[in-house]
């Protein structure tokens, strides 16, 4: 059982639809104290959390949204509840999954410290994937209807705007623990050379990406295959469709049945 650590945030509201996501992210600050006091403050300003995620022209009490997130894992591993799983937390923002873009109401949300990109994206700790592994399992013991296939990141979510947690976050560590996907081997995956794009959207589509069907590479399927990639072939992120993306979204497709 993971040992939790209260520290309350003011920012959630009442839950408005049934829990049916968990939704992954970093929380891209310089460290854990200041990722919590951001988390958990009522009235941000931005003279408060500096960082190269400001212009250089912003007065230092112009206000911050109000952010949340139910969970925080530290790099030692350690968990802190913020928000109880039974509100509305304020994590995901303008995000959609399975055509649904309401995911603050239907999600809980795993901030996992890490300075990410814009402090050049750390490896995880050992422990702090330990410690997310454990939680999840919780989190899926407490929630029946919440499995594996029902773990994405923000970056799935919102791949226009969000890239975390980030190519360095080993999904496949999480799969091999039973808390999220992974393909295996795709070299015998067949592949429709016709109508590739086409193939690509409606896998998109059916794993839970904002892709619709247009036939042709849109900006918001380049997009969704950046995150794609991102999740389940970092080497290259390229936005590509070459053979093996069209392999492993044939796989992922499968898996989310």
């Amino acid at each position: 059982m993971t040992r939790y650590i209260q520290k309350p945030s003011p920012n959630f509201d009442a839950r408005t639809r049934p829990i049916d996501l968990v939704v992954l992210h970093y929380t891209g600050m310089q460290d854990a104290e200041i990722a919590l006091a951001r988390l958990t403050d009522r009235a941000p300003v931005a003279g408060s959390y500096p960082g190269p995620w400001q212009s250089d022209d912003v007065t230092p009490d112009a206000p911050l949204s109000r952010v949340s997130a139910h969970y925080v894992v530290d790099e030692a591993g350690q968990v802190y509840t913020l928000v109880p799983e039974e509100h509305r937390a304020w994590h995901a923002g303008v995000a959609s999954w399975e055509d649904d873009g309401d995911i603050n109401a239907r999600a809980i949300g795993i901030e996992i410290v890490n300075g990410g990109h814009d402090f050049d994206l750390p490896d995880f700790k050992p422990a702090q994937i330990d410690a997310v592994v454990a939680l999840l399992k919780d989190i899926f013991e407490r929630w029946p209807q919440l499995n594996a296939k029902r773990v994405v990141g923000h970056s799935d979510v919102a791949p226009a705007r969000k890239a975390d947690p980030g190519e360095k976050f080993p999904w496949q560590r999480l799969a091999e623990a039973g808390v999220s996907i992974w393909p295996g081997n795709t070299s015998g995956i067949e592949l429709d050379t016709d109508e590739p794009v086409s193939t690509a959207q409606q896998s998109l589509a059916f794993i839970g990406y904002g892709v619709t069907q247009t036939d042709y590479m849109d900006e918001a399927t380049k997009t969704a295959l950046v995150a794609f990639q991102r999740r389940f072939r970092p080497s290259d992120m390229s936005g590509a469709l070459d053979g093996e993306t069209q392999r492993l979204l044939i796989a992922v497709a499968r898996l989310a049945q």
